[in-house]
């Protein structure tokens, strides 16, 4: 019965972090949208290497010039939107 109880966390645990990478996953998806759209970039593109190859090729399609500045864009992007979403009423 404890291996059964064990082996039930783990899977539990397992599903936990997935769901968990799905939402960073979306969440960062939508950020980088809505940078890729303010920035006159190819939104499919951004979201391609996102699913491809992650966070850093997204920016690199976007930062063709400055990088840095892509980056410190996205982070304010991502601060506002969170902060957004830790408002009462909205979900």
């Amino acid at each position: 019965m404890g291996r059964l109880l064990r082996e039930a966390m783990t899977s539990h645990n397992e599903c936990r972090v997935a769901m968990l990478s799905e939402i960073e996953f979306a969440e960062t998806a939508r950020v980088l949208k809505t940078l890729a759209r303010e920035a006159g970039h190819d939104e499919r593109a951004v979201i391609d290497q996102l699913a491809r190859h992650g966070l850093d090729a997204a920016l690199g399609v976007m930062s063709s010039i400055d990088r840095t500045a892509t980056s410190e864009a996205y982070q304010r992007h991502r601060a506002r939107w969170r902060a957004g979403m830790n408002r009462p009423g909205v979900h």
